[in-house]
């Protein structure tokens, strides 16, 4: 089975943090296959596993750290993800 290394793999890295939301877990390359009446199928054909061996495929990268924009925060123009970032940081020194 081949693996493929992607942010996940950062997860085993000491001291890293994921911070935000989950993905949706479209992962790996894509395969499409031509059928006789002119359409197409597209899918993702390669398996993408975390350093534990978990799937990624529609899990998608789960954060340490959940954060999420709210309607006020766009309105003010606040990135919640980068405040919760630097918070964390400063927390560790």
């Amino acid at each position: 089975m081949r693996r493929k290394c992607g942010p996940w793999f950062s997860k085993k890295v000491p001291n890293v943090i994921f911070v935000g939301s989950q993905t949706a877990g479209a992962d790996g390359n894509k395969t499409s296959i031509k059928l006789t009446d002119g359409n197409k199928i597209i899918f993702s054909g390669l398996g993408i596993y975390y350093p534990d061996g978990g799937e990624t495929q529609r899990i998608g990268i789960k954060p340490d750290v959940v954060v999420r924009p709210t309607v006020e925060s766009i309105r003010n123009k606040e990135d919640l993800l980068l405040l919760k970032a630097l918070e964390l940081i400063d927390q560790k020194k």
